[in-house]
């Protein structure tokens, strides 16, 4: 089994991480739990087993969790870090990449999720292992597939769409607060929910059906036609308001949405 360990200073999220999610089912033997990053980071010092996998909040007293990957993978590079938190800024998201963490899950926790993530790690670790020692964990030769081991949950097993409509969603409000501004545009999006370009875009089509760029300008159409309903806001007006800088532009769009310009709209809602 792969070792894991645990740093959450909320006592309750702490308990519930240890005790709701099945880790023996998923070839994880959790080693044990820290209340803060520093007393984590001592388990390093007690010549007691290293983790290989390290689950850990940001927001901790004495040492956040970012100091504590970074002190991690100063000891033991290869391991393996997941973050759990509840801080979905954009800073955060980005010195994870950058620290090369395995996976941000947003708080609250959904055991479900937490599950599917970690088998999709321990897959990955028994995959390097076999690699490096040129046969599997279980004794099987080179080539040949070990078979799954008893009662291991499939991904499938678990909610990944909760994981994928959070994401989605964390991209929608992002976009919804952000859409006035005249240059946002997909790698914006993407940068602030710690996703790549194209597979934020992926992802938001396969949940909702349209592209970044389609809901940008679906928020912007839906805003434009509310404020058009009230006489005392001039055309020129909404156009700057949602982020148009054109307004030709802005007329074309409109059009295109609603099937009139925003001067007929306007008529037909007096």
């Amino acid at each position: 089994m792969f070792k894991l360990l645990i740093a959450e200073d909320v006592k309750t999220v702490r308990e519930t991480l240890a005790r709701s999610i099945p880790w023996e089912k998923l070839g994880i033997s959790l080693l044990g739990t820290a209340e803060n990053g520093e007393e984590a980071l001592a388990w390093l010092d007690r010549g007691r087993e290293q983790p290989d996998v390290l689950l850990t909040d940001i927001g901790m007293p004495k040492m956040n969790g970012l100091a504590l990957i970074e002190a991690f993978k100063a000891h033991k590079p290869d391991i393996r870090c997941v973050i759990l938190s509840g801080l979905n800024e954009f800073e955060h998201a980005r010195k994870a990449i950058k620290l090369q963490v395995q996976e941000y899950i947003l708080k609250p926790i959904d055991p479900g999720e937490i599950a599917e993530v970690f088998a999709n790690v321990v897959r990955e670790l028994r995959e390097e292992r076999e690699a490096r020692s040129g046969a599997s964990v279980s004794g099987h030769p080179p080539g040949e597939r070990p078979p799954r081991l008893p009662d291991a949950p499939q991904a499938g097993e678990w909610s990944g769409d909760l994981k994928k409509r959070k994401l989605v969603d964390q991209a929608i409000r992002y976009m919804k607060a952000h859409y006035m501004r005249k240059d946002l545009a997909l790698p914006d999006v993407a940068a602030a929910v710690g996703l790549s370009d194209k597979y934020l875009n992926v992802l938001v089509k396969e949940v909702t059906g349209a592209t970044i760029n389609h809901a940008i300008i679906r928020f912007r159409m839906e805003e434009a036609a509310r404020l058009l309903q009230d006489p005392s806001n001039r055309i020129y007006e909404i156009c700057e308001r949602i982020g148009y800088a054109d307004l030709d532009h802005f007329r074309e769009v409109f059009k295109r949405q609603y099937g009139v310009t925003p001067t007929e709209y306007r008529n037909g809602h007096a």
